[in-house]
């Protein structure tokens, strides 16, 4: 009499093994784009927060502010018009705005180490500019 025998062949696993590593292969670097698009989208929205800050300061005091980095975006009077906590809690990203009475300029510069190093920049006129890619 032949016996049935259950499992699985050392061929058959190793086919498995395969396709797995191909598969992996193809999405870990979809995965890694896809977070640095939301990480650039985050910065994106945070330049925008800043820019609002900017415009709502000029409406109320005919001019805008001078100049900040992210530690100081929370103490140079901003903060009264928009919420800046989580610009200023930001690992990723360092944010900096210069300009005078007239004119803004927002930045936002991306922390390394990483191969996607690169700035988003946002001005008064609401013109996006960078080494980045902006959508």
């Amino acid at each position: 009499m032949k016996r049935k025998v259950f499992g699985f062949t050392l061929i058959e696993l190793i086919v498995v093994v395969i396709v797995i590593g191909i598969l992996a292969t193809m999405a870990i670097p979809q995965y890694l784009k896809a977070t640095e698009r939301a990480l650039s989208a985050k910065a994106k929205n945070n330049l925008g927060l800043i820019a609002q800050a900017e415009k709502l300061y000029r409406a109320e005091n005919d001019t805008y502010v001078a100049a900040g980095t992210a530690g100081e975006l929370t103490t140079n009077g901003l903060q009264n018009y928009v919420e800046l906590n989580d610009i200023s809690g930001d690992t990723k990203w360092t944010y900096a705005v210069t300009g005078d009475a007239s004119t803004f300029t927002a930045t936002a510069t991306r922390v390394a180490p990483t191969s996607d190093a690169g700035t988003i920049i946002l001005n008064q006129s609401g013109t996006w500019t960078g080494t980045r890619t902006i959508k």
